[in-house]
């Protein structure tokens, strides 16, 4: 329930703070004195879209707070769901506009999205407007009226039909994408046989690229490397002239062993000679054995750039290196036999979408007859509001259709009226009346209002087009709703406003060379008079005063 608010530099209101009470709340002030500011500071509360042009002139921000004490136990569970927490079931919410078009929002002092503001908006108020009205006309939303009014059971069914149709769809999407012309799918088996052979045939390894252009370097260079090589040999042991290192360093050595004779100390660096000895004949003979495993021949230079071009050309065709050339490789494999045993697969689906389609009618069906009782239902006490509101030769039902499939079973609703007595019904958008419109909105409201979380509803000028006793049954019918619900009404009628527990006057005036909003409960006598306004215009009368009193206390 909405406890207060206060609205801050929103359009003509430059501060407002109202006190709200449970029961039913009316709001009435003269046209254009800022009755729409109001819905409209609602709307941005609820995470509504909203324009920056909303901002007071003059000022750089907006702002509407308010404090909620949550007593449904659906809100409360979302609040937990959420990390919010309420202080003995109060919450406070609020948002900020700037004219740099920044939300700033809290919930329960939580900084929030805009879009969360939103989603926990449909659990704390409804606002219902002409639009509202208007939407009735539109046959496509009265299924959703309907399911709503069936309650939790329908609710479950619409769940688990769901589940079985998406089911169905995927199932069906499947078998469609399997169902290639014949044509079709041996040309598809062609191309992938031939890209298969293509990839199979090249035998490629990973790393092989990297392997192949270091020995391509090497081969380029093979004069030099083959002389540098061939010359280290020579200098180290196969010199012709026996000038090389080898036989030096074995003079040496027999020289320091003669010397060793004599002075043992000498006997280390005579070993240490023979040990570098011993390293150039290991140096030799892998100079040897490299020598002759190399091959410098053109043919095999040849082969490596035929080889990486190759490569090149696949990495160019199918994009990526060795690894995604072969799982390349394996996705084409795994497609070919997609493909080849596609008519087995295909067979299998078609006896699946058998059983999910006639799984699928079933729950369909079960989703109907639930309906059907609802709709008996929801006729019957749609009947007697539109009865109690002053339309008693009014007979309403959904008119219940069946059709093809869809995301929510397979019927089609379509609210139908006949307004008097004798007269075939017909859809609303083809004989229904800006009075009738609203007083049928209300009758569904009132039945729908005890499936709604929000326990705050909030009716702006639904009473278009109404008068008289219609207008007087209204202003019962919005009283006997609030029973269970905060009910808050804007309204131009005095016999709906005289019908509220709460009286607030919307009015506008200049001050210091500002034009301002203002918003005040109305005590007894403030009553009588805003409603002798309402009735008689300026011209407020000791006639007009005493029937507005008498309204008041009837």
């Amino acid at each position: 329930m909405l406890e207060c608010m206060t609205i801050d530099n929103i359009a003509l209101i430059e501060h407002v703070e109202i006190n709200f009470s449970d029961g039913f709340s009316v709001l009435t002030g003269e046209t254009g004195a800022g009755k729409s500011i109001l819905i409209g500071s609602m709307n941005m509360l609820l995470g509504e879209r909203v324009s920056k042009e909303l901002i007071r002139y003059g000022t750089d921000k907006a702002k509407v707070q308010a404090v909620f004490y949550i007593k449904d136990e659906r809100t409360l569970l979302f609040l937990e769901k959420n990390g919010f927490q309420t202080e003995d079931g109060m919450l406070i919410v609020s948002r900020q506009l700037s004219v740099d078009g920044k939300n700033t929002c809290h919930i329960g002092g939580n900084l929030v999205p805009v879009a969360k503001l939103r989603e926990l908006g449909r659990y704390l108020m409804n606002i219902h407007g002409q639009h509202d009205n208007q939407a009735l006309l539109d046959n496509t939303t009265h299924l959703g009226f309907l399911d709503c009014f069936a309650g939790k059971e329908l609710a479950e069914a619409l769940s688990n039909y769901k589940i079985v149709y998406q089911k169905y769809i995927e199932v069906k999407k499947e078998l469609a994408e399997l169902s290639m012309d014949e044509s079709e799918k041996l040309r598809r088996l062609d191309v992938l046989n031939y890209e298969i052979n293509e990839l199979e045939t090249a035998e490629l390894q990973v790393g092989e690229e990297a392997e192949l252009k270091q020995k391509s370097a090497l081969l380029s260079n093979a004069q030099n490397l083959l002389s540098s090589c061939g010359q280290s040999l020579d200098l180290l042991y196969e010199n012709p002239d026996g000038e090389c290192a080898y036989n030096y360093l074995a003079s040496a050595q027999d020289l320091l062993l003669n010397a060793a004779h004599l002075d043992a100390s000498l006997s280390v660096t005579a070993e240490n000679v023979e040990n570098t000895l011993v390293t150039i004949q290991e140096t030799v003979a892998h100079l040897k054995n490299y020598l002759d495993r190399f091959d410098a021949g053109e043919d095999r230079l040849e082969q490596i750039e035929s080889r990486l071009d190759l490569i090149y050309r696949l990495k160019r065709k199918y994009g990526g290196g060795e690894a995604e050339l072969l799982a390349t490789l394996e996705k084409r494999k795994e497609e070919r036999d997609s493909i080849t045993m596609m008519d087995e697969k295909k067979e299998k689906l078609e006896k699946e979408i058998v059983v999910c389609l006639a799984e699928a009618n079933s729950c369909a069906d079960k989703l109907s007859q639930l309906r059907e009782k609802a709709s008996g239902q929801l006729s019957v006490i749609i009947g007697e509001n539109l009865s109690f509101l002053n339309m008693p030769g009014a007979k309403f039902f959904a008119e219940i259709t069946p059709g093809e499939l869809s995301h929510d079973g397979k019927d089609k609703v379509e609210f139908m009226l006949s307004a008097n007595v004798g007269e075939p019904p017909k859809p609303l958008s083809k004989i229904v009346s800006g009075g009738e419109l609203s007083r049928i909105m209300l009758a569904i409201q009132s039945v729908l209002s005890e499936q709604d979380a929000a326990d705050t509803l909030i009716f702006d000028e639904i009473d278009t087009g109404v008068s008289g006793r219609a207008a007087l049954k209204l202003g019962e019918k919005l009283r006997e709703l609030s029973s269970g619900k905060q009910v808050l009404c804007v309204t131009h009628l005095a016999q709906v406003a005289a019908k509220a527990s709460q009286h607030f006057l919307i009015d506008k005036r200049e001050e210091e060379n500002k034009t301002l909003t203002s918003i005040t409960p109305l005590d007894k006598e403030g009553r009588i008079s805003e409603l002798s306004r309402i009735i008689g215009g300026d011209a407020i009368t000791e006639t007009t005063k005493k029937q507005a009193e008498e309204m008041l206390n009837g």
